[in-house]
């Protein structure tokens, strides 16, 4: 198995055509999905390949046009050259990621299968980039989220974290300093609204508009909401979205059927019975969206198991339930991934202009 970086591979290759002849100066290099397919990588493999190239002065890069051999290469290139056998390991720069480089992902739990995702997806484009990963579970205590990112930022070799913030925080004041410091760091998930930095989530209010409209469609008129505690920004933009489409649907909403389990009672293990309470109280309820996997599946097992509650009620979910017959929006972890460690480098190699980015949901019926 080749131990070398992908990226690694990616830029010996190049250095090795220039330096043997076979590109010479001004000759125009393969693009960058030459060679996503020739190697099989994602895109932000090939430009961190490419920019370490552009830091040594063999290639320079024209926007709209492509990347070209450099017309003069540096003396410090030519001499190599000289002494040039086989593939020679890149020479570290302040750019171009070294053996003992990492990236730090702080995440709540690996209870999810959205969780379970992103890490997996993080890991692997964090690797391709020439990285190692450094993983730290907060489970949910916003105490353990700042001895997290204080014990990365003092990491000899750490250059930036990724940050899945918990659930019931509105300020930390740890995450705050890094925005401040402009330490490279992105929120992926959730954020905080008080952060000024970069956010990489799904589209929340979208999916959940979308959701709603199509049961408003069919003819429902009383939807529940159950979801956790309205105490995260995945929660409002989602609830956010319910509400909305029944505004631009010009229907009432009936807040009454909102269910926000409260933080103490998920965190008790009483989740099933607070949410059989609910049901009970509301027997005219027709369909329920659960704005979370988990509460989708306390809802259908409710609705399964109790007598008093009809069991053909209409359930869907944002994030699949993994529960046959009920129609789900799904994320896009690998591109919320992507993007979360392409911004990260960004910031890395020097570049800071805070944004967010909404990745798309799809709407799965079944």
């Amino acid at each position: 198995m080749n131990k070398i970086p992908l990226y690694k591979q990616i830029y010996l290759s190049i250095k090795d055509k220039i330096l043997t002849g076979e590109l010479r100066p001004k000759d125009r290099v393969p693009s960058e999905q030459e060679f996503m397919d020739e190697f099989m990588v994602s895109k932000i493999t090939v430009k961190n390949a490419l920019a370490a190239l552009v830091d040594e002065g063999l290639v320079t890069r024209i926007q709209g046009k492509g990347t070209f051999v450099a017309s003069n290469p540096t003396s410090q290139i030519l001499d190599a050259k000289s002494r040039y056998i086989g593939a020679a390991a890149p020479v570290a720069n302040g750019n171009s990621p070294a053996s003992h480089d990492y990236i730090g992902l702080v995440i709540p739990t690996m209870k999810t299968k959205v969780i379970q995702r992103l890490v997996d997806f993080v890991e692997l484009y964090v690797k391709e980039a020439g990285y190692q990963l450094i993983l730290h579970i907060t489970r949910e205590s916003s105490l353990e989220e700042s001895h997290s990112v204080q014990q990365l930022t003092n990491t000899q070799g750490v250059r930036g974290i990724i940050v899945f913030p918990t659930e019931d925080e509105s300020y930390n004041e740890s995450l705050l300093r890094l925005s401040l410091d402009k330490y490279p760091f992105v929120f992926i998930d959730r954020y905080l609204r008080n952060i000024d930095t970069y956010r990489i989530t799904s589209d929340n209010c979208g999916g959940a508009y979308e959701t709603v409209s199509k049961l408003l469609q069919q003819g429902h008129r009383q939807i529940a909401l159950i979801s956790p505690d309205n105490t995260n920004t995945t929660i409002e933009d989602r609830t956010q979205g319910f509400e909305k489409a029944y505004i631009d649907s010009n229907i009432l909403i009936d807040k009454s059927l909102w269910c926000h389990v409260p933080i103490d009672i998920l965190r008790t293990g009483d989740t099933s019975a607070y949410v059989v309470n609910f049901l009970q109280q509301h027997p005219n309820i027709t369909a329920v969206f659960a704005l979370t996997a988990e509460m989708a599946r306390i809802t259908h097992h409710a609705l399964h198991v109790e007598d008093e509650l009809n069991p053909h009620t209409v359930l869907v979910s944002f994030d699949d339930p993994e529960i046959p017959g009920i129609s789900h929006v799904l994320q896009d972890e690998q591109q919320m991934a992507l993007s979360a460690v392409s911004l990260l480098l960004e910031q890395c190699n020097g570049k800071y202009t805070p944004q967010r980015v909404e990745v798309p949901v799809q709407w799965v019926q079944v």
